[in-house]
């Protein structure tokens, strides 16, 4: 088998080479951002869309990226074409570099950036032919002091501990709820409800993150005169839905057919759902 090869500050390396300090603030204190990016057929999905988000994160903690747009889209693309992968997931990373111990930041410290790709494997088809259960978590919603956005953090521990609890209780997905009592985002995904026909989201809160796939979505709601809005969710908001959906990168549109004990509306996936899901598998040339 052929060992994946991994960017790391500027150098292409097998991964069983591929290093960082062990005073990187991304393995000390978690401090970086990383994006999960999606190739089909060679070509990634979304590609400026992530570099937005990421730089728009970066300067949210005051971390300033140490490549330039171009160079980031083309060495994305390198490592992807590296490990001859045509359908992948990508992970970038950037984290504040290798610095003393302390919280303090070294603003002359280079970052770090690492770039490594992996084969994409899909969920099985009865996924999305059935739908998945999830578990709903309250005050569970983390989000990043002293910003008004959520980002993709690499101290991601909140997520991993709500996750493997949604695991336990042998559901597919942990839906977050914030302080307020509104709903999130699920661990590593967007939630959409349909109600009486209207695409519903979470608004954009410090809780909720701006998910590529997310905005991906409102955008064919709109060619498809589908009404929709970002708004406030409750608990009963979910459970008394006629549809529920999660997205992220790699799930795309994944129905849900259970919240806790409530099951969603008949079911099974509705015809929102479906809708929307066969017009993203035409309008991106993917094969459901």
């Amino acid at each position: 088998m052929r060992e994946p090869i991994v960017f790391v500050n500027g150098l292409f390396w097998p991964q069983s080479r591929a290093q960082i300090s062990v005073l990187d603030r991304g393995f000390t204190y978690g401090d970086g951002l990383f994006e999960t990016l999606r190739a089909y057929r060679g070509v990634v999905f979304r590609l400026e869309d992530h570099l937005d988000r990421c730089s728009r994160s970066a300067r949210l903690i005051f971390l300033e990226l140490p490549m330039t747009r171009q160079e980031l889209r083309t060495v994305v693309c390198e490592t992807l074409k590296r490990n001859l992968l045509s359908d992948a997931i990508i992970r970038l990373t950037v984290t504040r570099g290798e610095q003393e111990p302390g919280l303090v930041i070294d603003p002359e410290t280079p970052p770090t950036v690492v770039i490594h790709a992996r084969p994409f494997e899909a969920l099985p088809g009865y996924s999305y032919e059935k739908g998945v259960r999830v578990s709903l978590f309250h005050n569970s919603a983390p989000r990043v002091g002293g910003i008004d956005s959520q980002i993709k953090s690499c101290n991601f521990l909140s997520q991993i501990v709500l996750r493997e609890r949604a695991r336990k209780e042998g559901v597919f997905e942990g839906i977050m709820i914030d302080s307020n009592k509104r709903i999130a985002d699920g661990t590593t995904s967007n939630i959409f409800i349909v109600k009486n026909g209207i695409l519903k989201t979470p608004a954009l809160t410090e809780f909720v993150l701006p998910g590529v796939t997310r905005q991906v979505v409102l955008e064919l709601a709109a060619s498809l005169n589908i009404p929709y809005g970002e708004q406030d969710l409750m608990v009963d908001d979910v459970y008394q839905a006629d549809e529920v959906f999660l997205t992220n990168t790699g799930i795309e549109i994944l129905p849900v057919r259970q919240a806790d004990r409530q099951v969603i509306g008949a079911g099974i996936p509705g015809p929102v759902t479906r809708r929307l899901r066969a017009f993203f598998l035409k309008t991106f040339g993917v094969s459901s």
